[in-house]
This record gives structure tokens, sequence and C-alpha cells, in this order.
């Protein structure tokens, strides 16, 4: 069966990237890749479209489009798609909603979101349509890639899982991760942030062996750091492996915004600059 990713565009050189990183990743996987441009009716599209200036008189509908066949055009010149079939879709509205009506009607696997600059900039702090979008959205996993990062012929080398190990997942919530690191052959780590040096309690113990059991056919190992906070942990976790993605678990209260807040504190500045998987808690 196809996977269905979704790959919202502003025809950005970070929108481009993010199409081209998920092109790379999936390259052996059949795929039909959406590529959504969203508009409103002249208002406001200089925000979603470089180079538009607000005073402009255009068409919205007609810029939309011809921006889409721009990229389906650039698309025939690569030569990794033959098992990628492409679809486009130009639509008003806003958009989180236009995002969500889609998620909501059609069977989108994955949505890929290219991110401006060399981090990820998703918490709700940085108020950006990105980050707007990673707090709103329900019900569906999202990809965000940096616009510095460069998928190599390497692939993929790991991807980090922090988790309180205070919660059991469904198994649904779970499998973007799965299918992510099963595709592109990664092994997932496991990383518990013990602050406290208090080792797991009983529940912990049988949440982990849980998680176990959802990772048991995908290579994946448990870490463990002790006397760091979740924020310093995760990052020096990575800079130290030079692990290049990671994932997170975002319920709507819990550890995705401590753990953002959190580094302010840390005087480390936890923006992620690998992509970030961000897995949602599913209704």
């Amino acid at each position: 069966m196809e996977k269905q990713i979704l790959v919202p565009t502003n025809f950005s050189k970070h929108a481009w990237n993010a199409l081209v990183f998920g092109l790379k990743l999936y390259k052996s996987i059949p795929c039909n890749f959406l590529l959504l441009n969203v508009y409103d009716d002249g208002r406001g599209i200089s925000d979603r479209i470089p180079g538009i200036k607000p005073e402009e008189d255009i068409d919205a509908k007609k810029t939309s489009k011809e921006g889409l066949d721009r990229i389906m055009q650039g698309l025939s010149f690569r030569k990794e798609n033959q098992n990628h079939e492409f679809e486009t879709l130009s639509l008003e509205g806003d958009l989180e909603d236009v995002v969500q009506e889609i998620v909501n009607t059609r069977p989108i696997d994955l949505i890929l979101l290219g991110t401006e600059g060399a981090n990820v900039n998703i918490h709700s702090s940085y108020k950006s349509k990105l980050s707007k979008l990673a707090d709103a959205l329900q019900n569906c996993a999202i990809l965000f890639i940096p616009e510095d990062f460069e998928l190599t012929d390497q692939s993929v080398n790991e991807i980090v899982f922090p988790t309180t190990l205070r919660f059991p997942f469904q198994e649904k919530e779970l499998d973007p991760l799965k299918d992510l690191a099963s595709n592109s052959s990664s092994p997932v780590r496991v990383l518990y942030i013990d602050s406290d040096s208090k080792g797991l309690s009983d529940e912990q113990q049988r949440l982990k062996e849980n998680l176990e059991e959802h990772f048991s056919a995908i290579k994946n190992t448990f870490h463990r750091l002790t006397k760091t906070t979740a924020s310093t942990g995760i990052h020096l976790f990575i800079e130290s492996r030079q692990s290049t993605m990671l994932a997170l678990y975002k319920r709507k209260q819990g550890f995705f915004s401590k753990l953002f807040l959190q580094s302010k504190s840390d005087g480390i500045e936890f923006d992620p600059s690998v992509p970030v998987l961000l897995l949602k808690e599913l209704n």
C-alpha cells in the first residue's frame, strides 16, 4: 500500500528541501506525495509566498497553481521518483484549518514540513505558522526538517526517542516512529532522563517493558541519563552521538511543553538542528 505523505509548501527553499528530504527518505517505498499550497484571496499571501509584496494586486489562486506547476516541472527532472506519485492541491484558507481538514478526510500517514534556518523552531513560543500547526494539529504525525539539514546517502543513523515512562502509549501513536525506523533501517534509542537518580519505579519498569514490546520488530536500545534535566540531557545525547533524528511525543499537557520551557532555565536553547518527528496523542 502506498504511503500518503502531505507536503505543505509556500514555494520557499526550506519547503523544497523538505520535499527532497522525503523523496530520499522514502526512495524505495511506494508513496503518493500530496503537494499542498494554502492561499487566501490576496490578503496575507505575501506571508506565504516569498517575493510577493503586500501591495501587489495579484490573483492568489493563479499564483498558487503556477507555483505548484513549477514544483511538478522540477520533479520531472529527478531520477529517484520511480516509486513515487504526486498530486497537487491548491486551497484557499488558513494553513492549520486546511491541513486538519485534509487529515480528517484522507488517510495521511505523515506530514513533511520544512523549517527556515538551522533549527526546527516548533514550540509555540516561536509564534510562527509552523509552531501553531505543531500545537494545533490532531491525529497525525509531523516530520519537521530544518532548512540546513541534508540527508546523505548514509541515511538516518538513529532516532532518539525521549520518554518519561509515566504513561502508556497506544500502538497507533507509535506507528509513524516504527514505520520511519523500519523504512530507514534506523535503530530507535529510547532515552530516559533520571534527573533525581532514583532509578525506575515498578510502574516505570512495566511501562519500559511495554515500550520494548511495541518496538520488538525494530532495533532499539534503552539509555538512562542521571543528574541532568531533560532538555540538557537530550541535547548532549544527540550531540555526543551525532544522532540524525529526534522523535518527540506531544500530549495535550506534559513533557513536550515542559521540555522547551525548561531549556530556558538550563542555559541551553532546546531547538534541535536535526529533523524532529512529532508524534501526537490520538483522540
